[in-house]
């Protein structure tokens, strides 16, 4: 077995039991009688049924990845595009952020697009997620500051991590020996043959990165991305309806919740298996 091999279980088994480790703080001291009476007077036909807004967000998704392959002067098969993403957040499950890499590589494979322009497009459609995760929260925050008062008084943990994250000074030694390292490499070994390509990538990535910025379809963009979120948050929300002691709750209330999700989805373990759970049972207590 080579080492690759060996780091890739490695990986897989530490994400997993990190997300088992966080299940089991969370649960310990619960009655699993009590959790199993719950699950099973769930309505699983609602459930079932939120699972095509589920389906319909990854598929708005990929159609706004299309959209930034398009401009590059590419025009994949829809169906690769579209399996490409479901299967995206299905490898995520297995290991953390692999989904990303496999969902280019499927698309690369399948219609002969370089990967580097996939992943390209790739990095660009994430970074629109990311924003608009952080306007979701800014939207949650707006429409119920209480909460927000109320839940980091109630898990002061949050805000003493935050502080003690941004006041370390070994967060900034880091970023001063990151840029110091990056000045060296392309201003003293510029003429280093392996410098001189990633140097010639970067020009490359500009490049491609002036072509989307110029591209005719911006409002498409915001249009799917906008119907990706909200097509998630339905899917998240109708589940609501699926437990007694949920469907009572408003649709504010579980635009706040979902808003929360997404913060613990982002951690670094299998499909936010853990984090997210904790970020969603601490909101709602």
């Amino acid at each position: 077995m080579n080492s690759k091999r060996i780091q890739d279980i490695l990986k897989t088994v530490l994400s997993l039991a990190l997300g088992v480790a966080i299940i089991w703080l969370l649960y310990r001291k619960t009655n699993l009688r009590e959790v199993w009476e719950i699950a099973s007077s769930a309505h699983f036909g609602i459930i079932a049924s939120s699972l095509v807004f589920g389906l319909l967000g990854n598929y708005f998704r990929a159609l706004r990845w299309e959209l930034f392959l398009n401009s590059l002067g590419y025009r994949p098969k829809r169906e690769s595009i579209v399996f490409a993403t479901f299967g995206n957040y299905a490898v995520n499950f297995l290991l953390p952020r692999a989904g990303d890499l496999w969902r280019c590589g499927i698309v690369t494979k399948y219609d002969q697009i370089p990967f580097s322009k996939t992943f390209e497009t790739f990095f660009v459609d994430k970074i629109l997620d990311i924003l608009a995760g952080v306007v979701l929260v800014i939207i949650s925050l707006a429409l119920y500051v209480d909460f927000f008062v109320s839940y980091f008084h109630q898990n002061p943990g949050f805000a003493e991590n935050f502080t003690k994250l941004f006041t370390s000074v070994w967060l900034y030694l880091l970023l001063i020996l990151i840029s110091g390292g990056i000045f060296v490499m392309f201003f003293y070994f510029k003429e280093n043959p392996l410098v001189k390509k990633v140097n010639k990538f970067l020009q490359v990535v500009q490049y491609d990165m002036v072509l989307i910025a110029k591209m005719k379809s911006k409002g498409k963009i915001i249009i799917y991305t906008v119907l990706a979120w909200l097509s998630f948050y339905v899917y998240f929300y109708i589940c609501f309806y699926a437990f007694d002691f949920t469907k009572n709750l408003g649709p504010i209330i579980g635009w706040i919740v979902y808003a929360m999700s997404n913060v613990g989805a982002a951690a670094p373990v299998q499909g936010g298996v853990g984090t997210g759970h904790f970020m969603v049972i601490s909101s709602l207590v």
